[in-house]
């Protein structure tokens, strides 16, 4: 969606608050999936100077994933304060594609927020979802048995058969 800017032309300089809603899509940070069920609120001002937006605010999104522990539905509220300017593009003007620069740019009387709204959230999100700060983990395993109760057993076949083994005779010494 965009916002829409028309009265910054009016009053150049002047800060103008809004409220802006924006839809964002889900995330896939390394191999994990990130949903955000609710649409994105942006709260701030913006004001126009020459040829240069200024807007700044606050974005709050709920987001959803699974605790790295126990792979339990996980919902993490992101909250961040951000200042950004974009710069006025005329369409008539030929631009450079720079691969490597990052601009943010508006043309007419219109603004589109949905990838500096969609920055702010990925950046923001936790390096790992928990249910909560001591969560233990699964604790059973897909029959229903813990997985602790069968350590004794000493299976070769299992890629860490050897150093359980190893472990188990340094305890005894």
């Amino acid at each position: 969606m965009m916002l829409d800017i028309s009265a910054a032309f009016r009053s150049p300089g002047e800060a103008i608050p809004f409220v802006h809603m924006e839809r964002l899509p889900d995330a896939d940070i390394l191999g994990e999936v990130v949903t955000f069920p609710e649409s994105a609120v942006i709260k701030g001002t913006f004001s126009l100077m020459d040829d240069t937006l200024d807007i700044k605010g606050k974005l709050t999104v709920p987001a959803q994933a699974v605790c790295a522990r126990c792979l339990s539905p996980v919902t993490h509220p992101v909250s961040v304060k951000f200042h950004e300017s974009f710069l006025r593009l005329d369409p008539r003007d030929e631009v450079e594609d720079d691969p490597w620069e990052e601009k943010l740019v508006f043309s007419g009387h219109r603004v589109d927020l949905s990838g500096l709204a969609n920055s702010l959230a990925v950046l923001e999100l936790p390096i790992r979802f928990l249910c909560k700060q001591d969560c233990a983990g699964i604790t059973t395993g897909p029959t229903g048995e813990d997985p602790d109760s069968n350590e004794d057993t000493s299976d070769d076949s299992h890629p860490f058969g050897a150093l359980r083994q190893l472990y188990t005779k340094l305890q005894e010494e």
